[in-house]
């Protein structure tokens, strides 16, 4: 497997269980702890999906998502949150997020959802 995935956190337990668990599924990753510096490491370089937490410190997930997208609007982001506060929300899925988990979630559930927007294709929808 050739993909590779940010995980954006602020939580920095978090960034490290899921690049461990990632990487033992066979993907390569990076994890970084704000929007600012996802932006920063998408400027050098792509990314096959981008994993990150809606409630962050200055940039929150969905500018960070922005940003992503205004630099490549293939980008593919599945967005986490513990807290499903209706107007972000709103604001993801009018940003153009398709994914959103819902924290917390179980392993398998962040690889099948992985799995599914990796195999839409950059800018495609997957199934569910």
């Amino acid at each position: 497997m050739n993909s590779s995935v940010l995980i954006v956190d602020d939580d920095p337990y978090m960034v490290r269980t899921l690049c461990d668990v990632l990487r033992r599924r066979g993907y390569r990753t990076r994890g970084v702890h704000s929007g600012e510096e996802a932006v920063a490491v998408a400027e050098e370089q792509s990314w096959s999906a981008v994993v990150m937490d809606i409630r962050m410190a200055g940039m929150n997930g969905v500018e960070t998502f922005r940003a992503l997208r205004d630099r490549d609007p293939r980008v593919r982001v599945i967005l986490m949150t513990a807290y499903s506060s209706p107007d972000l929300l709103r604001e993801a899925e009018d940003a153009g997020v398709r994914r959103v988990l819902a924290k917390p979630f179980a392993i398998p559930e962040l690889l099948e959802t992985l799995r599914r927007e990796l195999q839409a294709g950059p800018g495609g929808r997957g199934a569910g």
